[in-house]
């Protein structure tokens, strides 16, 4: 979303962290000099290593937390003295307090909001002092990794006395006829006037393609009352219009004007995809009419050693790592996520669940994941107050994305073993609809099948329009039937996986029963069952597992973070990666072996040989020596399509599983795997056994402002050496910065600011930054 007169202002902030009394620090005449200068996103607790000590405990990663101050300057012109003024706040953990010139102009208290602050009244010619406090001091308040500050962009806005309202415009897909060959939308905008007097206003809509070629408008005139608002409504005709979908996720420019007479004041450009999204009982959930399997990932909110600091480059390198995977939805865990997120989902083609809450009136214990009755900090203190307010702020602010196809009002909410439960949900439903009649309301339910006692009761999933299952096959009546009784008793009912289990363990880990009592060679079997089950019937919509990446917090001491992704904290792939892309990339062939081939000193003991493929057969190699010859069942499995004894008949897998196994005795060289399709050689992957690391190699990419150079540990033939784990050192040459060291390792508790940490698996990220880039 781009506004006229809007400025980004992330640069040239004073902070300190600490308090002071009296709000001295909001003061235009405090002297802010010895404070730290910063540039926005910012997040003081990567400033700082774990701490057992710390109150935000096992969930929250054991951050430093605390209160913390900033301070900037915004210069305004005479001229511009007599417009409006506004900030615009994309995040901000947590409790906040926005002054300006002294003078309290705003106040959040969820962390994850958007929130705007008409600072009018308070701002003066020339230098105005902008101060904020951040009160993230009483801890623990989340289960997860929340970080500290303002972590988000932060944006400044001036405006005609009448304008567009900064969430104000609203256009979704009404329909899509003759086979795609037209389509229409519907558009409404909220327009503000601030003055004393009553206006009329003209409202124009135009929609451009990728080259900016006008296709279509519309317009409206709109009278406004004096210091009130009023909504202009019209409908766009589109003609043999590109659909959005999340193979081609073709993006309109919505252009949204107001004019006063001949003078523009105000504009809006929004990206805009045209497609239909439809959830039902048989066939799940379809997109642009065509039943689409979600094959989905759930994200919490930090990015390894940036924290909870949000930078679209960085998560534009995540998010097209995952697309690789085969990943087509994302679930937003467990609260809105940066609106550049959705950006960045509406251009690259996921599909979301956007997500509001985690608890509602019943906190959670923080460090073990389940209801406390014992005191609790978190978004419960605020529920009555806010819930509203910040649930209708994300549907207002994220309604023009198209990636986004459900609501969700809760995550494994305590209230839905209670009578209130399906009150609240009917009340936060009844929100979602007064703002959106098109898309559906689910909650993630985690005990539709579990103990009396805080079973999800059957009036809280009849409230909802989608029902979410965490963890369906947790229980042992559902640990083979799934969804598959409730489908029977409930055929009406549509269904999703809003988080299941995902593949975990730490990137090169191959011990037989690590942190998680996950062997490498069994790790898979859980997500294969229900993978299976999944894929084969239409009714279930899809999975988001969980998670996509590795993630800070909800890990106890002495560990930093959780391990359940695909992708480690530093964007290294795991062996996972690979398993979920042969399954779901059916666009590239997968030939993947685990594991390393460094086991000196076990020479002749007989090791497990995995191979992640979508090839249709493997051949193993020992040096060269056949070891065998086996096949994986396709998923869904293959079938007969034109005789009881057509062609596909022919292809006899020699496992049930999803992945390939043998038992190979050791012995120092090379496994080389050979992947075949029909009986063509269309791939050829190879490990080996390899020297002592003496020497590191590095590829350099550069994300926005940072450049990431992943550092490897290599042998005297440059093959990374996948057992060394020793420390390396960095300094820094005068021209440029470290931003950070990551290798994904999260039993590592050492700061991410340190210059020396050690590798994993014979690799490390560093993360640098130019001094000569704003800072």
């Amino acid at each position: 979303m781009l506004l006229k007169d809007t400025t980004k202002i992330n640069d040239n902030w004073m902070f300190t962290l600490g308090d002071c009394s009296d709000y001295a620090y909001a003061a235009t005449d405090f002297d802010d000099k010895k404070w730290e200068k910063v540039k926005l996103p910012h997040d003081w607790d990567t400033f700082f290593a774990p701490d057992k000590k710390s109150k935000s405990g096992a969930g929250g990663g054991y951050a430093k937390g605390g209160i913390g101050w900033y301070r900037k300057i915004i210069t305004i012109s005479k001229k511009d003295l007599k417009k409006r003024h506004e900030l615009i706040f994309e995040g901000v953990y947590m409790e906040s307090e926005v002054f300006a010139n002294g003078i309290l102009v705003g106040k959040r208290a969820y962390g994850y909001s958007t929130f705007v602050v008409d600072i009018t009244d308070a701002v003066i010619e020339g230098d105005n002092i902008v101060a904020v406090k951040v009160n993230n001091s009483k801890l623990p308040n989340s289960r997860w990794y929340t970080g500290s500050g303002i972590y988000r962009d932060v944006y400044y806005r001036k405006t005609d006395s009448v304008c567009l309202d900064y969430f104000g415009v609203k256009a979704d897909t009404s329909g899509v006829y003759r086979e795609g060959l037209s389509a229409t939308i519907d558009v409404r905008t909220l327009v503000n006037n601030y003055s004393e007097d009553d206006s009329d206003v003209q409202v124009k809509w135009i929609l451009k393609d990728k080259r900016r070629k006008q296709v279509a408008s519309a317009g409206a005139t709109l009278y406004t009352s004096s210091f009130d608002s009023s909504e202009a409504c019209s409908r766009i005709y589109v003609d043999n219009p590109s659909l959005w979908s999340c193979e081609t996720p073709y993006l309109y420019k919505l252009v949204t004007q107001l004019y006063k007479g001949d003078e523009k004041i105000d504009e809006r450009v929004d990206g805009f995809g045209i497609r239909t999204a439809e959830f039902t009982p048989s066939d799940g959930f379809l997109l642009n009419g065509v039943r689409t399997k979600i094959k989905g990932v759930c994200l919490h909110h930090d990015s390894g050693l940036f924290g909870a600091a949000f930078h679209k480059e960085i998560w534009e390198y995540r998010l097209k790592l995952l697309k690789e995977m085969g990943v087509n939805g994302i679930r937003c865990s467990h609260n809105p996520p940066a609106s550049a997120l959705l950006d960045l989902c509406d251009e690259l083609g996921f599909v979301v669940m956007d997500e509001i809450y985690d608890e509602w009136t019943l906190g959670k214990n923080k460090n073990e994941n389940y209801f406390s009755d014992q005191p609790s900090y978190g978004f419960s203190q605020f529920f009555y107050q806010n819930a509203e307010q910040e649930l209708r702020t994300m549907l207002r602010r994220d309604y023009n994305h198209p990636s986004i196809i459900l609501w969700s009002i809760g995550n494994e909410i305590p209230e839905q073993a209670y009578s209130d439960g399906a009150k609240i949900v009917k009340f936060l439903s009844d929100i979602v609809h007064s703002e959106d009649s098109l898309r559906l309301v689910t909650s993630a339910c985690d005990n539709i099948a579990s103990l009396p006692e805080i079973e999800t009761r059957k009036d809280f999933i009849d409230a909802l329009e989608v029902v979410g299952y965490n963890y369906v096959g947790r229980w042992r009546e559902r640990a083979e039937s799934f969804y598959e009784e409730d489908k029977l008793a409930n055929p009406d009912r549509i269904m999703i996986g809003t988080e299941n289990p995902s593949v975990c363990g730490d990137r090169g880990d191959y011990s037989t029963d690590n942190k998680y009592n996950f062997s490498y060679v069994t790790a898979t079997l859980t997500h294969e069952a229900l993978w299976r089950f999944t894929a084969s019937r239409n009714y279930v919509a899809g999975d988001f597992i969980w998670t996509g990446i590795d993630y800070l917090g909800e890990a106890h001491w002495p560990r930093r973070g959780a391990n359940f992704g695909a992708i480690d904290t530093a964007n290294f792939k795991k062996d996972a990666f690979y398993y979920f892309k042969s399954i779901w990339n059916k666009d590239e062939v997968t030939l993947h072996l685990l594991p390393h081939w460094n086991f000196e000193g076990e020479e002749g003991q007989f090791k497990q040989v995995l191979c992640y493929t979508n090839c249709e057969k493997v051949k193993l190699f020992i040096n060269d020596r056949l070891v065998g010859e086996k096949a994986c069942a396709a998923c869904p499995r293959y079938g007969a399509t034109k005789s009881w004894d057509d062609e596909v008949r022919r292809y006899h897998p020699t496992t049930g599983d999803l992945h390939l196994s043998w038992d190979v005795p050791y012995e120092k060289g090379t496994l080389r795997a050979e992947g075949y399709i029909g009986n063509k050689l269309v791939k050829t992957t190879i490990v080996q056994t390899t020297k002592e690391a003496d020497r590191l190699c590095a590829e350099v990419k550069q994300l926005g402002d940072f450049f990431f150079i992943e550092v490897s540990a290599c042998d005297t033939d440059y093959k990374v050496v996948p057992t060394f784990n020793g420390l390396i050192y960095v300094k820094m040459d005068i021209n440029a910065y470290l931003i950070g060291m990551d290798a994904g390792n999260m039993s590592d508790l050492t700061s991410y600011k340190s210059d020396k940490r050690a590798m994993l698996g014979g690799k490390i990220l560093v993360v640098v930054k130019k001094k000569d880039m704003k800072d």
